[in-house]
């Protein structure tokens, strides 16, 4: 008798499928307020459609969820799920019933998507629309066929472009600027970090986990489940897989189908194209963006010209002044200015020391590829003299340093000096304890060996702390020993909401959501501002010739209201010039003897290497000495564009101000590529000093 009504009665099915529905509607009970309570974008984005229909979304979530449970228990009781026999593909009327299915929910994961990310989704054009829906389309039809299951491939589908959607959402909240490509390979930085942040879900998400959940739930209520089930029918579905991917991969990746469709990439802010063309197709478009393109006129025996010609016209090889016995370098994190914005104000100075000198130092803005995050791009543009115009959108530690690297650190350990890397965190991030050693460093120090005892600020290592550790190692080298010492901090790294950090700074006339961010990233910089003294206080004493390199690899990522207060108007209305002034940072080189003194100086971290050599009495590579010459045509770039000699920001490519900086431009990139893709073949007497 009980197995008559267990058969009859499938209780645990319908069990798990209560349990479904339950888990759904108490997470839609639980964030009801994001629906009903007031808009998180109000006072931010104010012609926003979507906003205004937030009751009306609950409604249709919660008759979807109960739709759900119904469908799932209409399958458990009658037979119109289908028979668990036939397949997918065993009449055409199913294969068309099926394909149709993958179709219309992938026109539905392609919306929850844009939803989460595009406060714009109803003015993306048609074709954009018609674009997501195919790459989405495309890779559900790779999915089902590598598995030869309707039930599993669309079921891990729906779900993983809902957490494609979310970890965008957050990634872009955090970073400033959206997921990407090269971001997989940055993952275990990602992770080291991750909690330090507060993630707090929107609507849109919340509406995607439920029409996730009913999408899942009417997959798992269907019977007729796998493509084919004979062997030759699984080896033709994975077949039928492998070839769907070789020809979106040939589509997307060795074609312009995407440039020809008319996408185009804002390196500068990628969430911009995210927004404009739709979230998949702007990661796609990156992703093919992200390997080194070989630049125009590229050949072995044109870069030989180019180094001929560029011996022919160096100066003297070493740099004009004394040689320090210290030089210490610190990429200061997040460390910017953001006086240079129009609005921008606080009740307080926050950077008196940093203002006050002017004794043996020079000092300016320093132009960088990057805003908010990805710091290992301006450590890479520092320490090789390589821009990364070459490639924006990646993070060339993570892509391209795959042998030994030309660099700073090489220059001067063949001069005699002791090469060492300081950072107060993991060793993994952006692939250093692998990158390091390629580029010549002796040690690198981070919170493994070092630190123990160091002072926290918001959980991290403070500046005064990390310069402490600093001074020790100068102090215990040897007695005449040289030293090259490169310092990255982490005391004001993202997020700004650590709430038992209290802050001292009020910005003047900002009151928006992001009000305690702006406040404490300006906190902090008064405490770098304060370290630095202590740091400069105790060199100014020491007998050892030493000579500091201070600058800030990045702006903060604090958010959009942020800066549209900062800049007094949207931002989707900034011009190129505006848009420059997000990636501007402060640098300085003091020492503690007599250098030439310069205020005002605008620099790019590609330049500042070379730059700080020729202050020195020590050997400029032929490669330092090309960037040099450089400037007397671009005297500062980025990957997005230059300073001209005109002392305005011009795009590049659409806006050259002569034939001689787009020559300047592409012999830089031939020698880039070369350095970054040559391996033996590149002229280490060049590019390097000989030991």
């Amino acid at each position: 008798m009980k197995n008559e009504f267990s058969k009859s009665v499938p209780f645990w099915r319908i069990l798990t499928k209560c349990i479904g529905t339950a888990v759904t509607l108490t997470i839609l009970i639980v964030y009801r307020g994001l629906f009903f309570g007031e808009s998180l974008l109000e006072g931010v984005k104010t012609d926003v459609p979507l906003e205004h229909a937030r009751p009306a979304v609950f409604a249709v979530l919660v008759l979807l969820t109960l739709a759900s449970l119904a469908d799932g228990l209409a399958a458990s009781y009658g037979k119109h799920a289908g028979d668990e026999k036939k397949t997918v593909f065993s009449s055409p009327l199913t294969a068309v019933i099926s394909l149709t299915c993958i179709f219309l929910n992938s026109v539905v994961s392609f919306y929850v998507i844009e939803l989460i990310n595009n406060y714009y989704l109803l003015q993306m054009k048609t074709k954009y629309l018609w674009l997501g829906f195919g790459i989405t389309f495309a890779l559900y039809l790779i999915l089902v066929f590598a598995l030869n299951s309707l039930k599993l491939g669309m079921c891990i589908g729906n779900v993983t472009f809902l957490v494609w959607g979310m970890v965008n959402y957050f990634v872009q909240q955090f970073r400033g600027i959206p997921f990407q490509w090269i971001d997989f390979a940055s993952m275990r930085t990602g992770m080291s970090v991750s909690g330090n942040y507060r993630y707090t879900p929107t609507w849109q998400m919340i509406a995607g986990i439920a029409v996730t959940g009913a999408l899942c739930g009417f997959y798992l209520h269907r019977k007729t489940n796998k493509l084919f089930r004979n062997v030759p029918g699984r080896v033709l579905s994975r077949a039928a897989a492998a070839v769907l991917l070789f020809l979106f991969y040939t589509t997307i990746f060795r074609t312009d189908f995407l440039a020809d469709t008319g996408i185009w990439l804002r390196d500068w802010q990628p969430w911009y194209t995210y927004r404009l063309f739709g979230m998949e197709s702007g990661f796609f478009a990156f992703a093919k963006a992200s390997f080194p393109k070989e630049p125009d006129g590229y050949s072995s025996a044109e870069v030989s010209s180019i180094i001929e010609e560029s011996r022919s016209s160096a100066q003297e090889a070493a740099g004009e002044g004394d040689i320090p016995e210290n030089i210490i370098v610190v990429m200061n994190e997040s460390f910017s200015d953001l006086r240079i914005y129009p609005y921008f104000k606080t009740n307080r100075e926050l950077m008196p020391f940093y203002d006050s000198l002017t004794e043996n130092v020079q000092k300016g803005k320093l132009m960088v590829s990057v805003k908010g995050g990805t710091t290992a791009n301006t450590e890479y543009e520092f320490l090789t003299g390589n821009s990364c115009v070459l490639s924006p959108p990646t993070v060339v530690y993570n892509s391209f340093i795959k042998q030994s690297q030309f660099s700073v650190a090489r220059a001067l350990k063949a001069q005699g000096y002791e090469v060492m890397a300081l950072h107060p965190y993991g060793p993994h991030g952006w692939n250093r304890d692998v990158v390091y050693p390629r580029m010549g460093f002796d040690t690198f120090l981070t919170i493994q060996n070092s630190f123990q005892d160091a002072e926290r600020v918001r959980g991290f290592v403070s500046d005064r702390g990390d310069y402490e550790e600093v001074i020790r190692r100068v102090e215990q080298k040897a007695d005449g020993q040289k030293l090259f010492l490169f310092n990255i901090t982490m005391q004001n790294h993202s997020a700004y909401r650590n709430e038992s950090y209290v802050s001292d700074v009020d910005v003047t006339g900002f009151h928006g959501k992001n009000e305690g961010q702006a406040e404490q990233y300006c906190s902090l910089i008064r405490l770098s501002d304060e370290a630095l003294s202590e740091l400069i206080g105790y060199f100014s004493k020491s007998e050892q010739k030493t000579l500091i390199l201070f600058f800030g690899d990045h702006q903060p990522e604090i958010g959009d209201d942020f800066w549209s207060y900062c800049f007094g108007k949207d931002l989707d209305d900034l011009t190129f010039e505006e848009q420059q002034d997000e990636y501007v940072t402060r640098w300085m080189i003091w020492a503690n003897y007599d250098i030439p003194e310069k205020e005002d100086l605008t620099l790019s971290a590609n330049y500042l290497a070379p730059y700080l050599l020729s202050l020195t009495g020590l050997k400029l590579t032929d490669y330092q000495q090309f960037l040099l010459q450089q400037r007397d045509t671009i005297p500062a770039m980025n990957a997005f564009g230059y300073l001209g000699t005109d002392g305005s920001q011009h795009q590049w490519d659409t806006d050259m101000t002569s034939d001689e900086a787009a020559e300047r431009l592409r012999r830089y990139k031939c020698l880039i590529y070369n350095e970054l893709t040559a391996g033996s073949g590149r002229d280490a007497s060049f590019f390097g000093i000989e030991q």
